[in-house]
């Protein structure tokens, strides 16, 4: 029997020498040399090598015995065809590879962890690998309503831990506080106070003074310190402080509304929401054919105000989200006439009454855009110090603002259309706090700082 198998063996190496001679009879050195050159696949490759470098030399052999072809020619084609079999191979191989080493890796079964062992001792502990779990997200601080200056009363949600690890409780919470230049990815700033986890206030009272008009400007954060020591950054809250001396309160919108002359009876809001997103519209609109847009305001009484407060000034602030370049070509206007939210519209400033002015009851300017704290911020603060005067003086003159573009024609002034964030934000990735805000900022008693901050949810 072992006779017979050697036997066997000479009589196939013989006919594979006889095939490799039949392959390469009568070419020159060249082109055996390019014949052969896929061989080697058949002794490295198995079954899959040895189909590619059989079937790619049988190729060049005819390519060699082709008259048609100059020599130049023949060789690239033999080239090509060898290079291409090499190709193949490796790729195939390549994939059986990776699904072998793929199907040997073990797989974390749901909710558990895994234990592994790097030696087959019976000595060695097990090492726990976790499957993953995703960090749940940070906190915002809201707006602040007061500002002091030397800081602000901060408030924020509380933290939820939504992975169900009780590692990741919340164990304290870190107010850090960083001017705008502070790179955030390199630490999360200036550690101002910390508060325990079950406590969503603190009111920051070491700011430096603030000096002149573009600075006392700083982001505020809050981060989360877990039971186990991980820090879970949240997103910063922009704040600029007021002078010394000086308390500034900040009123959100009641009501933020567009009206639209293109659809006169039409809530615009509804029309907004319609298109793209549920943003607040100024300017003339060319594409959803709002004609032009304009935009009101409400605040409702300013109980928050001290009763001997000093008016130092107040302002509009609006955030854009698109266009809004030109916000120098905007008007702001106090209001003669009340408007309820959500039933305004250009002819009518509530259900069953119109306005005396189709486009809403306003009085002579009270005001224009502030000069920008920071080029780079999407904010226009719109002055407005001159309504609220007249608000503090006579309580029942307080109907709100409204904001409209100086040119107000969809031919001439297309570019003076922008849109901003109307109230309770717009996700994604317009947050709350940047919805319309009216800053007031005065002299006199101010609210005491932490019961504001520990009242505020």
């Amino acid at each position: 029997m072992r006779a017979s198998g050697r036997g066997n063996e000479a009589n196939s190496g013989a006919r594979r020498r006889k095939g490799f001679g039949a392959l390469v009879a009568g070419l020159s050195w060249w082109q055996a040399v390019l014949v052969v050159a896929p061989l080697p696949l058949l002794g490295i490759g198995g079954a899959v090598g040895g189909f590619l470098g059989g079937t790619a030399a049988a190729a060049n052999a005819t390519l060699a015995r082709r008259k048609q072809f100059g020599a130049g020619i023949t060789a690239l084609a033999m080239s090509t065809v060898s290079l291409f079999a090499y190709g193949v191979y490796f790729l195939v191989a390549g994939a059986i590879q990776s699904a072998i080493t793929s199907s040997q890796q073990p797989s974390a079964p749901l909710g558990g962890p895994i234990a592994t062992a790097s030696a087959p001792t019976p000595y060695r502990t097990p090492q726990l690998i976790q499957p993953f779990k995703p960090v749940p997200a940070g906190v915002i601080a809201n707006q602040p309503s007061v500002i002091s200056a030397t800081g602000a009363a901060l408030t924020w949600p509380a933290y939820v831990n939504t992975t169900g690890d009780a590692q990741y409780d919340v164990a304290t919470y870190e107010v850090y506080r960083n001017t705008l230049d502070h790179n955030l990815s390199q630490s999360p700033g200036t550690l101002v106070g910390s508060v325990r986890g079950e406590q969503t206030s603190f009111v920051d009272t070491s700011a430096p003074a603030r000096t002149g008009p573009h600075d006392g400007i700083y982001n505020y954060l809050i981060g989360v310190r877990t039971r186990a020591g991980r820090f879970i950054q949240g997103t910063p809250l922009l704040v600029q402080l007021p002078m010394p001396g000086e308390t500034e309160l900040a009123v959100p919108a009641t009501a933020a509304d567009t009206i639209a002359s293109g659809q006169p009876n039409a809530i615009a809001n509804t029309v907004l929401s319609q298109g793209s997103s549920k943003l607040l519209e100024i300017g003339p609109d060319e594409d959803l054919g709002l004609g032009n847009t304009r935009l009101v305001f409400d605040f409702g009484p300013l109980a928050a105000l001290p009763s001997d407060a000093a008016l130092v000034e107040a302002h509009l602030s609006l955030w854009r989200t698109t266009g809004g370049n030109y916000p120098d070509q905007y008007t702001l206007y106090t209001l003669k006439r009340s408007f309820t939210g959500s039933q305004v519209t250009w002819n009518r400033a509530s259900t069953g009454t119109a306005w005396t002015h189709p486009g809403g009851d306003y009085t002579a300017p009270t005001g224009r855009v502030l000069q920008a704290i920071d080029p780079s911020i999407q904010r226009s603060d719109f002055d407005a110090t001159g309504a609220v005067r007249g608000w503090i003086s006579n309580p029942s003159s307080e109907h709100g603002l409204l904001l409209k573009a100086d040119t107000e024609s969809v031919e001439t002034a297309p570019l003076l259309d922008g849109f901003y964030v109307p109230i309770g934000g717009s996700y994604p990735p317009y947050p709350a706090w940047e919805c319309p805000q009216l800053y007031i900022t005065y002299t006199g008693a101010a609210p005491t700082l932490a019961a504001i901050a520990s009242a505020t949810p």
